[in-house]
């Protein structure tokens, strides 16, 4: 005999246990409707809802701008190590070429109407270069090898208290009517220029780099 047909011969034949068996379906009706009234019971699919709408609220949210907000500095110092250009940049406040030209005596120089390191605009730092067998001022030598530059490498632009880092996206040469150059608003493009010989107003090279990130400096 199996124990299924044997489990149904014990119960049929055993009222004592169909006894048992009511009260205890009773105590347990009573204890679950005991249970749901306290609020012990878990909720699982309610739960599972609540989340979906979170979910939805969140995707509703609208998109933050990924543009971080950063202060607004002047560049003292540009660096581009794989070309070994260190120089001070110089930041006039006029565009008369007097003031640009003396400016450039002592290094590069940030265009007076270009953007600020940290803004999210267009920054241009232009500089001399030559290659005389002798320069007493080594300031016209400030962008030597700037055409040497190569896509991907890294340029490095200093402010008073932070590192501003750059990746090169293009470099070009361009005659004196294709140099010119565009400023404005939208992103943190740095544009970096110099004649292609030093006394002439010809051709250029045109550097441009995109921001990347910004390293405060730690003062001792």
């Amino acid at each position: 005999m199996d124990e299924t047909n044997y489990m149904r011969k014990t119960i049929q034949g055993n009222p004592m246990l169909w006894k048992f068996l009511g009260v205890f379906l009773v105590v347990f009706f009573i204890f679950a409707v005991f249970l749901y009234v306290i609020d012990f019971v878990p909720e699982a699919p309610k739960q599972t809802a609540q989340s979906e709408r979170s979910t939805s609220s969140t995707d509703a949210l609208p998109i933050v701008n990924a543009v971080q907000e950063l202060p607004a500095e002047d560049p003292v110092r540009i660096v581009a190590p794989t070309v070994g250009i260190d120089t001070a940049v110089g930041n006039p406040i006029s565009v008369s070429n007097e003031v640009l030209d003396n400016a450039l005596l002592k290094g590069a120089v940030r265009y007076p109407d270009s953007a600020l390191l940290g803004e999210n605009a267009r920054m241009y730092i232009f500089g001399h270069q030559s290659y005389l067998p002798v320069v007493h001022n080594q300031a016209f030598k400030a962008f030597n090898g700037l055409q040497k530059l190569k896509v991907g490498d890294e340029i490095t632009v200093y402010s008073a208290s932070a590192l501003y880092h750059y990746r090169v996206s293009t470099v070009k040469h361009v005659t004196a009517d294709q140099g010119v150059i565009e400023l404005g608003s939208g992103d943190r493009t740095l544009t970096l220029s110099t004649c292609d010989s030093f006394g002439t107003k010809s051709d250029r090279y045109i550097v441009t780099a995109q921001f990347v990130s910004r390293e405060a400096l730690i003062h001792s």
